[in-house]
């Protein structure tokens, strides 16, 4: 029973999460932007970009966990659940986005979803990447990556969510 509840909580969380990121993109000029319904593993939002005309997909991450008080500075980067390819590894989206709901400031993440890929497979090389299990029942495996160490890769805001409520 928990394993459902904690599954409707993080859905829950996550639209919230996407609609926020929605309003983001729609201040920031973005057109004719859809979050996609159900299930949709390849992206979460399309828009039409302000600066080209061109569609722009968005893969959204909302992240409840990492609080003020307790913040690990890790962004966890889904790669596999239930030993199928997930997350990074099977989007289509052009633009990756992390959202730390519970911070304040700089909580909106984004990079290209290429670059954000080469520089997983250049940290690998160079480091190894460090890999964690988590989800319902840990059946999802994840890339922790410490955002600090990798900031200069993102673009980086702040959502005032009093501002958009």
């Amino acid at each position: 029973m928990k394993k459902d509840i904690d599954f409707e909580r993080d859905l829950t969380l996550g639209e919230k999460g996407e609609k926020i990121i929605m309003l983001y993109l729609f201040c920031n000029g973005y057109k004719d932007i859809k979050i996609t319904e159900g299930y949709f593993k390849e992206y979460d939002i399309s828009g039409t970009s302000p600066k080209n005309g061109s569609t722009v997909l968005f893969e959204v991450k909302t992240d409840e966990y990492c609080k003020e008080s307790l913040d690990s500075g890790n962004m966890a980067i889904e790669i596999e659940c239930k030993k199928k390819p997930s997350g990074i590894s099977c989007t289509t989206a052009d633009v990756f986005v992390y959202y730390y709901y519970h911070l304040s400031v700089e909580n909106l993440w984004m990079i290209k979803v290429d670059e954000l890929k080469s520089l997983l497979k250049k940290i690998h090389k160079d480091k190894g990447l460090k890999i964690v299990y988590g989800g319902d029942n840990n059946q999802s495996k994840m890339i922790l990556l410490n955002r600090n160490n990798y900031k200069k890769h993102f673009f980086i805001d702040t959502i005032t969510k009093n501002k958009i409520r």
